[in-house]
């Protein structure tokens, strides 16, 4: 296996969209110009979409239902906007922390076990990718199936678009209303990627940051393992030391990745997670109080389901993270540094461990903008918001209902 050109599905995908989007560092002139192009369309989209949901919520006011769906939509679209702001102003430390990782964690030559636990941080890798692509399909989809359902029947003259425009062009008629409809499919597809851009590389950085942390627990644990004739007590202690200092080095390697991603994600994440909790509440709502047709509940069941996918692996693959980092603590001290005899090496080998072990009690984590530290944690506290947005909505539509 050449580790030196390693590459998998979800480094491909992750990497194919962010050069889509156009939040990643060109290396070249060609790069650069695709980059600009990928900025100028996507801004397109984003900006597009906006300005048609403030006039239809405009022209909507009034009935709660559809200014409750446009809303919805429109959190999504300022969501991935402010995310992408971001992350095309820190797009410098993200092409830095991939190389980072392609030279340190990718690109080493690992032993058949080692090689073995990095295998299970590609499989975690290569599911998410494949999860998160498929939902954010199958959510946009829906917006694709809605206005395709509810033109059967219709004559040509009466036909709507997948978001509707408020003017008096005749955009029903052929060819007006293909090439509308064919520019709405193409913006809500970039506003999509857009949506899963910046949490594509997140989420794999965090399932590799994890398998980083358990080859490290396997080093620490086996180079206590040496059996050898020739080699006495001191020549044991000098060995494990000069194994111990490597293991401390691979340890500040990965802190040192972990404080690229905080600076990287830290707002991004904070952005995600103050707006998802209102979203899924607005689903939950369409879903069960709204009276919407059966194509656009389809639309907010795989919106609200892939929601709580992402938000599932967001929080998981960070959880991943302190867990992981903690556990260095006890793998350390389960070491057979008791044994081995009080000279200077033993005593600068038991003075090391100890500075591991302090600095392991302080995990590794991402915050969402330094506020609180990420972890399943946060999962079922933005479910419990979000089951309270709901129960808040329901009462206030219940009461404007009876009055």
């Amino acid at each position: 296996m050449d580790i030196r050109s390693y590459t998998d599905f979800s480094i491909i995908s992750a990497k194919y969209i962010t050069q889509y989007t156009g939040i990643w560092l060109p290396q070249t002139v060609t790069e650069e110009r695709q980059r600009k192009i990928s900025v100028s369309y996507t801004s397109f989209a984003l900006l597009y979409g906006i300005c048609l949901h403030v006039m239809d919520i405009y022209n909507s006011w009034g009935d709660a239902a559809r200014c409750m769906y446009l809303t919805m939509n429109m959190l999504c679209i300022g969501m991935s906007t402010i995310k992408m702001l971001i992350l095309n102003f820190n797009r410098a430390k993200l092409t830095d922390a991939f190389f980072y990782a392609q030279r340190h964690f990718w690109h080493r030559k690992y032993t058949p076990e080692e090689r073995l636990i990095f295998s299970v941080s590609v499989k975690y890798c290569t599911r998410y990718a494949i999860f998160a692509l498929t939902f954010v399909h199958l959510s946009l989809s829906g917006y694709v199936v809605t206005p395709v359902v509810e033109n059967l029947g219709r004559n040509k003259s009466d036909r709507i678009l997948p978001f509707k425009i408020w003017t008096d062009l005749p955009l029903s008629e052929t060819p007006y209303f293909e090439v509308m409809f064919i520019i709405q499919v193409i913006s809500a597809y970039i506003i999509g990627m857009s949506y899963i851009s910046p949490e594509m590389f997140l989420c794999v950085f965090n399932l590799h940051v994890m398998g980083q942390f358990r080859i490290l627990q396997y080093r620490i644990l086996n180079f206590w393992n040496v059996e050898s004739k020739e080699m006495n007590a001191i020549m044991y202690t000098e060995h494990c030391y000069a194994a111990l200092k490597k293991c401390v080095q691979h340890h500040q390697l990965i802190i040192e990745f972990c404080q690229k991603l905080e600076q990287i994600y830290t707002m991004t994440i904070f952005t995600h997670l103050a707006v998802l909790s209102v979203l899924m509440g607005l689903d939950c709502y369409e879903i069960v109080v709204a009276d919407t047709s059966r194509s656009m509940l389809l639309t907010f069941v795989f919106h609200g389901i892939g929601s709580l996918i992402h938000l599932c692996f967001l929080t998981y693959t960070c959880h991943f993270m302190i867990e992981e980092s903690t556990n260095i603590t006890t793998t350390v001290y389960t070491g057979l540094w008791c044994t081995l005899p009080m000279n200077k090496v033993g005593r600068s080998l038991r003075s090391d461990i100890k500075f591991i072990m302090q600095r392991s009690l302080k995990p590794c984590y991402l915050t969402a903008g330094g506020f609180f530290p990420v972890s399943l944690e946060t999962f079922t506290s933005l479910l419990s918001s979000t089951f309270s947005y709901f129960t808040l909505m329901r009462e206030s539509m219940t009461k404007t209902e009876d009055e």
